[in-house]
């Protein structure tokens, strides 16, 4: 299978997991615990009743079963005997059930009697609660809705063992023993115990909703048996359907012979005329607790109809015989019900846990800052290091950055250059070669760097059996089916070409602060260059102006956002570059964190230098003043977003969406949209995002643009820079939700429409009714078009979600333009995209 479309399937399969686990979750999580109560019911109902069962060992000897049934029927003549289930192999009532006139339900009623007295005993202590929990097991206490709710989720909790399998797989697919056990701790901890208890508790999971399915539809257990039955145990003797008396002495004569050493014995008595009395008991050998063999006895004569043995049936209907016992793990003897019952009880976990990933993978990515300067890039020269980075939103290049710029200091000759610039073939110039590459997404390599990746994997590249390199690789262990996949596709190809690594790929989670200090450590042992953590120098913005542009929306507030530079910008920007800020707490929460800390919250120098830190759970001073401790926190981490216009002197405009937690806010965004005053100081700087930048060699090609949300930033920066250059040929595909809240820049997108700036604009709203499209559905709308404008050299820009638009938005491109030809056109760098 091809890299991209095993990328496709993975995401769809991770897709699917997530949206039925949040889903289903709550009610599997009520079936599993209420399951793994029931799994020792007998156990706890002879503990808590342990006073009866005391009783009943006092009054010595049972009666036979007739002798038992006579004197009840004899006290109570009103009420009419159905069934008897007594067990031999502790002691244990008699359980007597019996209907009377008044009598309604298939079941009727039940009384439990001392075995050696056949007078009742008072209530089992228990049974009502343990009869709730079976309700809500099987129905949720909800009658048929809940029993169609418990089927449904069981169904769901199959296709969630089978894609979580899938996806650990793709994930780990040689990590052996790491399957079994979590790889670490930490903040990882949540995502290493759901995917390592979901392999343990993998079979437990498949065998309880496969055999739960048989109480749910009737479709499935009818589907069941028609596979799996024999046909032949069917009824041996028909009855005459005339009326016979129950003569109990002589069916007991037939009856007792075989169920002496029985561990449990239950007995239905007919209820009309051509019934047989139906025996079910359990062996004193049987393979498990309900390995029923079954007798068929005439109640007039006492004559044996017909006897099914367990060991005697086929494997088909000791299967089926065997559903509940295979549902609660009995089959299996003690370790299978407790297996069973852990893995009931680990639901809870895998609910709980997936929710915090779900949250997790929304969170802002750390960003590692970057020096104020660039070195000098060059051509190859003697004896200089390569320096070598494929970044997607800029995180690796401004490590490289660093790097160059420490080795230059450190007197080397540096040669600083994207994959993007560099064939395989350039790294011959070179005998040393650091490489600072990201993974983008699934186990894509940046776009910029995918042509170079794509050459690295053909045959016939040259060998590098000069070139000695040291490798960081930078990714993320939630996403895509390895971690750090392209990083670890580079060292695999530069080692298949004879290139030997001074030590082992470092590999770096969400910018780990502990693998970043090794590739330091590197840097200064092997090249001697040491690489500090200088001032990233953000510059003073002043907010000019905010607007709320989705005041009456049903989604969080979208604020639209003005900043102007007090003096000149650190650098120019260009359509699809990011705009970093250095978020800070807003008044109130910090004046809480201080109240709460006990801290003098006058202190107006202790307040600004609290402001851009990260704010600790607990104040640990360890002999230093209140002001140094405060210093030596840890700053709050860059936030990104996509600038939304060109550099045209008025400064910089951001569109940013309200983040929520509950009743919380994010930091940053909170602060932006709702805290910061006009005129107010923010810190920010601008950073370049080439893999968003237009192609110069496809500057006057036509342009498609699609995106959601907060993703028309991006697209309006383009746009505006190509109207401003007189390239027309634009095509916009953009969604939200509500047309009538949510068309942000409306008046002007419309009037760059009207004027024919913008040749087509395709919009989809999925809240409203005439509408319920997303940007996937409008641009499947138009194929034939998306080939043609393919066809002129077009390229295509993403701006928005990652989780949900962009990879609808490249499966739809793909099913349009095949296969093959997106590949072609990813490598060639023609598909870009800035998502979050």
């Amino acid at each position: 299978m091809r890299l991209a479309a095993r990328l496709r399937e993975f995401n769809v399969m991770f897709q699917l997991h997530w949206i039925l686990g949040i889903t289903a979750g709550a009610i599997l999580v009520v079936v599993a615990v209420t399951g793994a109560l029931m799994s020792f019911q007998q156990e706890i109902l002879d503990w808590i009743n342990a006073d009866i069962t005391a009783q009943i060992q006092q009054a010595g000897e049972p009666l036979p079963p007739p002798a038992i049934i006579q004197h009840y029927a004899a006290a109570h003549p009103e009420q009419t005997i159905s069934s008897m289930f007594w067990r031999n192999d502790r002691p244990y009532p008699v359980v007597v059930g019996y209907r009377t006139p008044q009598t309604t339900g298939r079941h009727g009623e039940r009384i439990a009697l001392n075995p050696a007295t056949a007078q009742p005993i008072g209530d089992i202590r228990g049974e009502t609660t343990f009869s709730f929990i079976r309700q809500l097991h099987q129905r949720l206490a909800a009658g048929a809705t809940g029993k169609w709710l418990v089927g449904v989720s069981t169904l769901t909790l199959v296709v969630l063992c089978l894609t979580g399998l899938y996806v650990r797989w793709q994930r780990r697919p040689r990590r052996r023993w790491r399957w079994l056990w979590p790889r670490a701790l930490g903040g990882k901890l949540a995502g290493e115990w759901h995917a390592v208890l979901g392999v343990w508790a993998l079979l437990a999971y498949l065998l309880a909703s496969l055999t739960g399915l048989w109480w749910s539809f009737d479709w499935y257990r009818d589907g069941a048996r028609a596979l799996f039955a024999s046909g032949s145990r069917g009824d041996a003797v028909a009855l005459d359907s005339a009326h016979a008396p129950l003569d109990l002495d002589r069916v007991w004569s037939t009856i007792a012979p075989r169920v002496t050493d029985a561990q449990t014995v239950s007995v239905r008595l007919p209820r009309g005329p051509g019934q047989p009395v139906a025996v079910h008991f359990v062996a004193a050998d049987a393979p498990h607790r309900y390995a029923n063999d079954e007798l068929s006895v005439n109640p007039a004569t006492g004559a044996l109809l017909a006897a099914a043995p367990y060991r005697d049936r086929s494997a088909g209907d000791k299967l089926l015989e065997s559903v509940y016992a295979l549902h609660m793990g009995a089959f299996f003897g003690l370790p299978g019900i407790v297996f069973m019952m852990l893995a009931s009880l680990c639901m809870p976990v895998f609910f709980v846990t997936g929710w915090l990933l779900y949250l997790r993978r929304r969170r802002m990515k750390r960003r590692v800052p970057a020096s104020h300067a660039a070195p000098t890039r060059s051509g190859p020269q003697d004896g200089a290091i390569l320096v070598a980075y494929a970044s997607q939103s800029g995180l690796s290049h401004r490590i490289a950055v660093r790097t160059a710029d420490a080795l230059q200091k450190g007197g080397r000759a540096v040669r600083l250059a994207g994959l993007a610039e560099l064939g395989v073939a350039c790294l011959a110039a070179h005998d040393k070669a650091l490489f600072i590459v990201s993974t983008y997404g699934e186990g894509d390599a940046p776009v910029a760097a995918r042509r170079f990746d794509h050459q690295l994997g053909k045959p016939g590249a040259p060998q590098l059996a000069h070139l000695e390199y040291v490798l960081l690789a930078l990714g993320d262990s939630d996403y895509g089916p390895t971690y750090c996949a392209f990083g670890q596709r580079l060292d695999r190809g530069l080692r298949e070409r004879g290139a030997r690594t001074l030590l082992a790929p470092i590999e770096v989670d969400k910018g780990d602060a502990a693998a970043l200090d090794r590739w330091h450590a590197v840097l200064s042992q092997s090249f001697g260059a040491a690489l500090t953590d200088a001032d990233p120098g953000f510059s003073r913005w002043t907010l000019v102006e905010r607007q709320i542009l989705n005041p009456d929306g049903v989604g969080a507030p979208m604020a639209w956002l003005r900043l102007e530079c007090a003096g000149a910008p650190s650098r120019a920007w260009q359509a699809g570059d990011i705009a970093e800020i250095r978020p800070r707490h807003g008044d109130p929460a910090l004046a809480a964190w201080l109240s709460t800390h006990k801290i003098d919250s006058d202190v107006h120098e202790l307040r600004a230098a609290l402001a851009h830190k990260q704010l600790p759970t607990r104040v640990d001073l360890c002999g230093q003043t209140i002001r140094s401790w405060a210093v030596g926190l840890p700053d709050l981490a860059a936030r990104d977003y996509s600038i939304a216009n060109i550099d045209r002197g008025q400064g910089v405009e951001l569109l940013v969406r309200l983040a929520r937690d509950g009743d919380r806010t994010g930091i940053a965004s909170g602060w932006l949209i709702e805290q910061a005053r006009a005129g107010e100081q923010i810190d920010m700087r601008l950073r370049a995002n080439p893999a968003f930048h237009t192609d110069a060699q496809r500057v006057a090609a036509p342009a498609l643009f699609i995106g959601n949300g907060s993703g028309m930033a991006g697209l309006r920066a383009h746009l505006q820079a190509r109207i401003a250059d007189g390239h027309h040929d634009n095509w916009l595909i953009f969604g939200e939700r509500q047309r009538a809240h949510d068309f942000y820049f409306q008046d002007e997108i419309r009037a760059w429409h009207e004027a024919g700036q913008i040749c087509h604009l395709d919009l989809a709203f999925s809240r409203d009714v005439d509408d319920g499209r997303y940007v996937q559905h409008a641009l499947a709308e138009h194929g034939e078009r998306v080939r043609d404008w393919m066809a002129r050299d077009a390229g295509v820009f993403i701006c928005g979600s990652h989780d949900s638009m962009a990879p609808a938005v490249i499966a739809t491109l793909r099913e349009i333009l095949g296969a093959e030809v997106f590949e072609t056109l990813n490598i060639g760098q023609r598909i870009r995209l800035d998502v979050y």
